[in-house]
């Protein structure tokens, strides 16, 4: 009953977040223009363009990364080529809509039961690249957050206390994680060797500067700012999205940082802009083409199966 409430509570709160994130987005949104935001897109470079595609992609790589290193971690073994189109797949699906137990889960099921995976194993998985995320983003954030405190970033001046002391905690976690030795916690879940956790960090951290870079690609277009003080910004905008349980953190991230970045009335405009690229390139184009994909390879297995029986 407790867990029910619980449940209930967070979804509630979840949808509250959601509500309250659009509103904000769409009250600054109408307030420039869309038409005025388009314009504003129309301006980014082919040369832009191409480099954020390929951060895109070079992040999409990373992402196979994490299904390779979770196959490791549990002891089994795939085809390299549909670890790869199942790891890009499921992290296309899960980044846009969340639900990486669900979403991700059935994916990898559909594809992975048929090189031997139990469901089991699959949830395995997805346990292990979530802890791989964490690392990745703890590790990078706390390095933006380092920088920030040396450098002195103009806009961190009110809060800089509070982010000293985020970068002391996660630190810690991640030091103690590193120092914990390779052990089995009870039947099914063992901590992974110390080469197993260093191969998480450089997957998790290729993953995320992979993800910053995408955003300061685009937002480099409007405006001249280093490139640790735009990801610090971007990071701790994505992990509030993260922990709001709302899909894609979508209208979160967007509206925490603009409400975090210090702008001007006139800056508004391009950074809205550079907000909707970036949901557009990062989370719509890649669910697109995993889509496409998806029901490619539905159509080849019906046909495949139809001509098994005979009936082609």
């Amino acid at each position: 009953m407790g867990k029910k409430l619980f449940g209930i509570a967070t979804k509630f709160f979840a949808l509250c977040f959601l509500g309250l994130a659009v509103w904000l987005v769409l009250k600054e949104v109408h307030a420039v223009g869309f038409g005025n935001i388009i314009n504003q897109i129309k301006k980014l470079s082919y040369n832009q363009l191409f480099f954020a595609l390929l951060f895109v992609l070079a992040d999409y790589i990373a992402f196979s990364g994490y299904d390779f290193l979770a196959l490791s971690y549990i002891g089994a073994r795939a085809k390299k080529w549909i670890v790869i189109k199942t790891a890009m797949i499921s992290f296309a699906l899960t980044n846009t809509t969340g639900h990486a137990y669900l979403a991700g889960g059935s994916v990898r099921y559909s594809f992975y039961s048929k090189e031997g995976l139990t469901q089991f194993q699959v949830l395995k998985m997805i346990a292990f690249e979530s802890l791989t995320y964490l690392i990745g983003i703890g590790i990078v954030l706390d390095v933006c957050l380092i920088t920030a405190h040396f450098s002195r970033f103009e806009g961190f001046s009110h809060y800089q206390k509070w982010l000293d002391l985020w970068a002391i905690v996660g630190t810690i976690l991640v030091v103690i994680y590193f120092l914990l030795p390779q052990k089995q916690l009870g039947k099914y879940i063992a901590l992974p060797s110390f080469k197993l956790k260093i191969k998480q960090a450089i997957i998790g951290l290729s993953d995320n500067i992979a993800a910053s870079l995408v955003f300061y690609t685009l937002f480099s277009n409007h405006f001249n700012e280093n490139y640790f003080y735009v990801s610090c910004l971007f990071f701790i905008a994505e992990i509030i999205g993260v922990a709001s349980q709302v899909p894609g953190g979508l209208g979160i991230f967007e509206a925490i940082f603009l409400c975090i970045y210090p702008h001007s009335e006139k800056e508004k405009l391009p950074l809205i802009a550079v907000l909707i690229s970036f949901r557009v390139l990062y989370y719509f184009v890649p669910l697109f083409i995993s889509l496409i994909v998806l029901i490619l390879d539905g159509l080849k297995y019906k046909i495949k199966k139809s001509l098994d029986r005979g009936n082609i």
